[in-house]
């Protein structure tokens, strides 16, 4: 099994990537708990205590909750 890297190990491009990534997972986490926030409850698929949960599933909680969660 290959040893992890750690943050001074890695190149300018994968730390320009990891930051990349960590802003976008953390800007849809946002704006999923703003979103199931102003909802009512009847509009979501599940309860908004579930989607809060599934929303901290890294960067797949808040991409599901974005395109199953929300009633149309």
């Amino acid at each position: 099994m290959a040893k992890k890297k750690q943050w001074n190990e890695l190149s300018a491009g994968q730390r320009v990537g990891v930051v990349a990534l960590t802003a976008v997972q953390v800007t849809l986490a946002v704006a999923a708990y703003r979103d199931i926030s102003k909802r009512d409850e009847r509009e979501l698929t599940a309860s908004k205590t579930a989607w809060r949960l599934i929303t901290m599933i890294d960067i797949v909680g808040p991409l599901t909750y974005f395109l199953a969660g929300r009633r149309v």
